[in-house]
């Protein structure tokens, strides 16, 4: 075989398939856009804010746009900047061995359900919490609307929260629970829990509280400059009647609550 064949046999079955191969590539990275600058969803919450590492519950479970559109509201960063107000995750306040069987974080929670860890911000001092949700389709009825048995547990459970620091063992129970039902609640909503405490005496204490829509940017108060964002819209109102037995003086001697 001659020298010309071996040459022109390499050309034709390493240089040319290797050459087109590479100008392939080139073609095709030079055509895709550029995003090594971009920042996916997911920065963009961790960039609002660090704390979202704090959530017992896994980030993937989690709707991370609403995560990031709450974080850009106004009540939020109020509420950040507040040096008495303390923020936490429901799943921070629920031990891990009884958070899956906790009806908010274990048979609710999840995707097309309560699909955020619930964002608390608690104010002991004043007695005040702010607590947002995300109610996801699968907890409406068959005309598209929260389920009223949904609602009456997050209220039940957010204003007991509320009163039980100034319990004198800081836990309690339900002596009573009233609610009144303003307007439905759409599937598929961010809304806010806010109560605080009216009265409190010994072994009893007075909540009232709301559920709410996020509030919205206000027209009027931005020309004013008061902080451009009013009151949301009140889809729910309640009181709740929170009591101490006294036989919970001893839970405190076997770490009952906290195991």
């Amino acid at each position: 075989m001659s020298r010309f064949s071996v040459l022109k046999g390499i050309n034709r079955v390493i240089i040319l398939p290797t050459a087109g191969f590479t100008l392939g590539v080139a073609t095709f990275i030079k055509g895709w856009p550029d995003e090594s600058e971009a920042l996916t969803l997911e920065d963009q919450v961790q960039e609002s804010s660090k704390v979202y590492s704090k959530s017992k519950q896994p980030l993937y479970l989690q709707r991370l746009d609403i995560l990031h559109k709450i974080s850009n509201q106004p009540l939020y960063k109020e509420l950040m900047m507040d040096p008495d107000v303390k923020h936490t995750f429901q799943s921070e306040g629920i031990p891990q061995g009884h958070r899956f069987y906790h009806v908010g974080q274990g048979q609710l929670f999840g995707p097309g359900k309560l699909e955020i860890d619930p964002l608390v911000f608690m104010n002991e001092k004043k007695g005040e919490i702010v607590v947002f949700y995300h109610l996801g389709k699968d907890l409406g009825n068959e005309r598209g609307q929260i389920h009223k048995g949904v609602l009456s547990l997050l209220l039940d459970e957010g204003l007991c929260f509320c009163g039980f620091p100034r319990l004198p063992n800081k836990r309690g129970v339900t002596a009573k629970l009233s609610i009144e039902f303003a307007k439905e609640i759409p599937q598929d909503s961010t809304i806010v829990l806010r109560a605080h405490v009216s009265e409190s005496k010994g072994r009893k204490c007075i909540i009232d509280g709301s559920l709410e829509s996020l509030p919205q940017r206000n027209i009027i108060n931005k020309i004013l400059r008061q902080g451009g964002s009013s009151d949301g819209t009140i889809y729910v109102k309640s009181k709740c009647i929170l009591v101490e037995p006294k036989w919970f003086k001893y839970f405190s001697w076997v770490n009952l609550f906290d195991a």
